[in-house]
């Protein structure tokens, strides 16, 4: 994300609820839509290395976001207007307000598939090495790309997570226990 954050909208953001990031019209779409950017602070909850993640500085908080098309007269009569963004100004608007106060989250599904609606997806990189995420597959028997799907969803999210690589293959072999990857020790 941008240095130049607006502070209210980190401030929403931290709270946890779904924030309305960004907005603008769909061109995509002949149906009057006004495609909306949505994000939200989560909790990865899993094992997944956490000992190494703690003792590096790192936590398991993520930043997920996920669109949502509405009608353009809908949006605008909360948005103000058909394209914008909070992130480099304005009061954050919460996304139970685009859902008359029902409470929204984004929930964040793992998996080996890209999404077939999307010609561009790639897989899961890391954000500081630009290396493809990858995970061992049961059912092709060896490491693939990872996929992260997101979506708006009403009330509590169901996330699925998939193990990174290194540590399924750990904990298959029975090298280590659960939640500790001995490349990472070794390599920090």
């Amino acid at each position: 994300m941008d240095s130049q954050i607006n502070p209210l909208f980190a401030n929403a953001l931290s709270t946890g609820k779904v924030v309305v990031r960004r907005w603008w019209v769909n061109t995509q779409s002949d149906k009057d839509q006004v495609s909306v950017q949505f994000q939200q602070e989560i909790e990865k909850d899993t094992d997944d290395n956490s000992l190494v993640a703690i003792a590096q500085g790192g936590n398991s908080k993520q930043k997920p976001t996920a669109i949502f098309s509405f009608k353009t007269n809908v949006a605008q009569a909360i948005l103000g207007s058909t394209e914008g963004s909070f992130v480099q100004g304005g009061q954050p608007i919460f996304g139970s307000e685009m859902w008359k106060g029902r409470e929204v989250n984004i929930q964040v599904t793992e998996n080996f598939t890209a999404n077939p609606r999307s010609k561009s997806q790639q897989p899961k990189a890391n954000p500081l090495t630009g290396e493809i995420v990858t995970s061992f597959n049961s059912d092709t028997q060896s490491n693939d790309p990872v996929y992260r799907h997101t979506e708006i969803v009403a009330g509590s999210p169901t996330h699925t997570f998939v193990e990174t690589a290194h540590t399924a293959a750990n904990m298959n072999k029975g090298a280590l226990s659960s939640g500790i990857n001995l490349e990472d020790i070794l390599t920090r």
